[in-house]
């Protein structure tokens, strides 16, 4: 287990030397969203943010962000392998089909005393692609007194995921890294401000390439600001079910 934490620390200090060195020669921005890319070699790293403002508790945004079996596209049921093809999902995502949870998992000492769980996806578009997500919560203090909450997300590799848990399915995608964080702060008790950030990297044959750019940035706003919306519609279900009890 110690072998995995080293090599774990070992591949974040790799990526984040990775994406010093890379020049992010490709700006834009699509509602609302900073879009970059920037190509070192073969491989093309991609980023998306966005900073949000909404009028619901830090708690609520926060499970408006985790219910990640509650998006989905329900057209897709009939591909769902390990959830319920029953279900319908209270929030539409295109591609998703679908996202379950893990938090049984083995322990790692870089993650004691951290929330954490695993999440695993099974993507269509175009064709059937499958991942895990390390997920971690952590909570502290900022300088004005605020709580600030990050929730990060981080594609990993197979042996990554062996160290947690047995996989269900080996990693397919057509990107080498992916990963999110929402950054919340808690501004009023119900006033919460999120800073977003997504980044990917991929050596794929076609979406590495200068002509592919605007296609993804295209996805990537469209994706983020799709996500932005579940965020809202269920904090102020949330908010809503909360006054209907009082």
């Amino acid at each position: 287990m110690r072998y995995f934490t080293i090599a774990t620390a070992m591949t974040l200090a790799l990526s984040l030397n990775a994406q010093a060195e890379m020049s992010f020669d490709k700006n834009d921005s699509l509602n609302g969203v900073t879009l970059k890319s920037g190509k070192s070699e073969a491989v093309r790293a991609y980023s998306g943010s966005i900073s949000k403002h909404f009028p619901f508790p830090l708690e609520m945004v926060k499970n408006g962000i985790t219910n990640f079996s509650e998006k989905c596209n329900n057209d897709y049921k009939g591909k769902r392998e390990y959830t319920s093809q029953e279900t319908d999902c209270k929030y539409f995502n295109e591609h998703l089909v679908e996202t379950f949870t893990i938090k049984d998992l083995k322990p790692v000492d870089a993650y004691k005393g951290i929330e954490h769980y695993l999440v695993g996806r099974q993507i269509y578009n175009r064709g059937s692609y499958t991942y895990y997500e390390l997920v971690q919560v952590k909570t502290s203090m900022n300088e004005k007194n605020q709580k600030v909450m990050t929730i990060s997300l981080e594609m990993l590799n197979d042996s990554e995921v062996r160290a947690f848990t047995e996989p269900k399915f080996d990693k397919d995608s057509v990107f080498s890294k992916s990963g999110s964080t929402y950054t919340l702060t808690e501004v009023g008790p119900s006033e919460t401000h999120m800073d977003y950030e997504y980044h990917a990297e991929t050596d794929h044959w076609i979406l590495n390439k200068e002509i592919s750019v605007p296609q993804v940035f295209a996805s990537i706003s469209k994706s983020i600001n799709d996500l932005m919306k579940t965020v809202e519609a269920e904090s102020s279900s949330q908010k809503r079910e909360l006054a209907s009890h009082q």
